[in-house]
């Protein structure tokens, strides 16, 4: 049975959204740098590079509430609204994760909600 992860006063819950789950050994996080207040992307988002390291922190913390570490993830989809934030966003995830390992990655140029540069969606694997 999945165990889905929701601190309370989540605000993704009023939009039908779960912080994360978990379903055996695998975690499921997405992370994104929108203000659920005004459904913008949230102010402290600068730079792409701002945005890349809010979605991370917010899919480490997620994790490290299920019990998981940032070096559990083995997967990542990630969303660019636009082709020339590629190598931005690049840096920032590198730098995030330092030296490695780093998840096998897909990346995507998409339309994104309330003006958000940046989507990361993020598989974790527990092992024994």
């Amino acid at each position: 049975m999945p165990k889905f992860i929701n601190p309370p006063g989540n605000p993704g819950a009023q939009y039908g959204l779960s912080s994360a789950a978990v379903s055996g050994e695998y975690m499921f996080a997405a992370g994104m740098a929108l203000d659920f207040d005004t459904l913008q992307r949230s102010a402290d988002a600068v730079e792409v590079a701002d945005e890349t390291r809010i979605c991370l922190a917010g899919i480490e913390a997620k994790l490290n509430e299920a019990g998981f570490a940032l070096t559990d993830i083995v997967k990542t989809t990630c969303w660019l609204s636009d082709e020339s934030h590629r190598m931005e966003f690049i840096q920032a995830y590198r730098d995030y994760f330092g030296d490695g390992p780093y998840p096998a990655r897909c990346s995507f140029v998409a339309g994104l909600a309330g003006g958000c540069r940046v989507e990361i969606d993020a598989v974790a694997f527990r092992s024994a």
